[in-house]
């Protein structure tokens, strides 16, 4: 049920996204130069808030799909899965000046296929809540160790967030 409604969801969240960034660029193109530099930055606005919806849209299916897959339990390496991960960030730090610090990862047990979309949308949200430091650090390692299983963290200087909220 949760595939399906997603599935629609992203259906009918699309099409209107199409049109916004379709409208976007023609104005763009009409224009090109001739708005004043407030008008060129709110159409980039537009056209930033448009694609990171369809990424939006892209998670949400992919989190719909994750919870149809049957999970396949096996001794996990992490750090290649980050380093690919990374590899696939590279677009998004868009040159930035980023100071990975990364610690040694234990080998833990899960599944490979729903691990590398956890640490990509954690670490895809760290390199875009640090967008206004420079350099922005992120750093990922162990925390230590709850009744057997490992605690792992990825902390950034960023924005961070209200811990009055934390219990939420």
């Amino acid at each position: 049920e949760l595939e399906a409604f997603s599935y629609s969801v992203s259906h009918y969240l699309r099409a209107p996204l199409r049109h916004i960034e379709g409208y976007v660029g023609m104005l763009q193109r009409e224009t090109q130069g001739i708005p004043p530099e407030k008008a060129e930055r709110y159409l980039k606005t537009i056209s930033s808030a448009s694609v990171e919806m369809g990424q939006l849209i892209d998670d949400l299916l992919a989190f719909s799909r994750m919870g149809a897959e049957e999970m396949h339990e096996s001794r996990v390496e992490l750090t290649p899965i980050i380093d690919d991960v990374l590899r696939g960030l590279q677009i998004a730090a868009g040159g930035r000046d980023i100071e990975w610090r990364i610690g040694p990862l234990p080998d833990v047990i899960g599944d490979v296929a729903m691990l590398k979309p956890v640490f990509a949308n954690i670490l895809d949200n760290a390199i875009k809540y640090t967008r206004g430091r420079n350099p922005a650090q992120i750093e990922i390692g162990v925390a230590g160790e709850d009744e057997g299983r490992r605690i792992l963290f990825v902390r950034d200087n960023g924005a961070g967030f209200d811990m009055r909220y934390l219990h939420k």
